[in-house]
């Protein structure tokens, strides 16, 4: 397959993800009756996230047979479709404000300061599965891939619940400090393990 094709299958897998997380979210809040603490569901809501994510991922790097290079392209095309289906509600929220120059300033740095992260978690996570699905490392890194990504999920999911102001620098940077730290530990096992 080319590298468009590989781009196209990354923002494809990332949106079929998004339509069965949206699906799964409406089946279980009209169909339950039971009221989940926040942890609970943002739990949930991670290894969902997770499961639809990877799993596709999975699927797409067995069938395809992918190498390491075809999987860095897939899971930069999944960050773009991201990016691209989030910038306008980030320039809509903007827009609709009348905020000053430096508060504007701030929302953009930090939506910039968080993309860029997610899409080192989407380098990362890919890479790491990619290890486990077509690589040398077998389940562990197969496991280690959803588990980390479904804790950064999960805790997005509970800042979410919890209505975080995610432009206070206090909580974005801690919430960026964990998300770098999940990435680096992706990174150290993706280095050890295929060595």
């Amino acid at each position: 397959m080319s590298i468009w094709g590989w781009l196209l299958l990354g923002a494809g897998t990332w949106g079929l993800a998004v339509v069965l997380k949206i699906l799964a979210d409406y089946l279980v809040q009209t169909r339950t009756q039971i009221a989940l603490r926040d942890w609970v569901a943002a739990v949930l809501s991670g290894l969902w996230s997770s499961a639809c994510e990877l799993g596709l991922t999975a699927a797409a790097f067995w069938y395809w047979s992918a190498t390491f290079a075809d999987a860095l392209v897939l899971a930069v095309g999944a960050a773009l479709a991201e990016f691209v289906l989030l910038l306008p509600a980030a320039i809509s929220a903007n827009w609709q404000k009348r905020t000053t120059k430096t508060k504007e300033a701030a929302g953009w740095s930090a939506f910039f300061a968080e993309r860029a992260v997610a899409f080192a978690s989407h380098l990362a996570s890919r890479a790491l599965l990619w290890l486990g699905v077509a690589g040398s490392g077998g389940l562990a890194a197969v496991g280690s891939a959803f588990g980390f990504f479904a804790l950064t999920e999960a805790i997005q999911a509970y800042g979410q619940a919890k209505e975080w102001d995610w432009l206070n620098p206090r909580i974005l940077g801690t919430f960026l400090f964990l998300q770098i730290t999940v990435v680096l530990v992706q990174v150290a096992l993706l280095i050890l393990w295929s060595t």
